[in-house]
């Protein structure tokens, strides 16, 4: 069985590791531990802390705050980036300052894709979110098109060549 702790130790560490401000920014609200409550899953109960944090879905009592939603109330919020009051109970203060500090870390969530899925799903989630945030996707410049399209070459180059040497 997966240990949730570790995972989520790994994944804190990713964070830092691509959001420069990453451990500033939440020193600031160290310790904290709140609850996510989707309806229809289980609750799941978070403490973060610099020496110790943990993830499970056992009850605790200690919950700071608990952020209580749909799937669809969860999904707005991460694309408007705005956490609305009605979805807190608890210390709705706590809540508004640990959720603008973790929108504002600046996370590179390709970079993150790309080290724990591969470049293809980094590519195709590039490719989607230029979609959904209607980026052009032709250049305009000719020259830039060329470069664009040497550098992609190079990529696939050298792409090959790592999977040769791992052979």
């Amino acid at each position: 069985m997966i240990n949730l702790d570790d995972a989520l130790l790994k994944l804190l560490s990713d964070l830092e590791e691509s959001s420069p401000n990453f451990t500033s920014s939440l020193a600031e609200v160290y310790p904290i531990t709140f609850t996510i409550n989707i309806e229809g899953f289980k609750k799941i109960f978070i403490s973060l802390d610099h020496q110790a944090s943990s993830i499970g879905f056992e009850e605790e009592n200690t919950s700071q705050f608990e952020i209580k939603g749909s799937i669809k109330d969860f999904i707005k919020t991460l694309s408007t980036r705005k956490l609305h009051k009605q979805l807190i109970t608890g210390d709705a203060e706590l809540a508004v300052v640990f959720f603008n500090a973790v929108i504002k870390l600046d996370i590179d969530i390709l970079y993150l894709i790309n080290k724990n899925f591969g470049d293809i799903p980094a590519l195709m989630t590039k490719e989607a979110l230029n979609i959904i945030f209607n980026h052009e996707r032709t250049h305009q410049n000719k020259e830039e098109r060329k470069i664009r399209n040497r550098l992609r070459k190079l990529s696939i180059r050298m792409d090959r060549l790592e999977a040769m040497r791992d052979i």
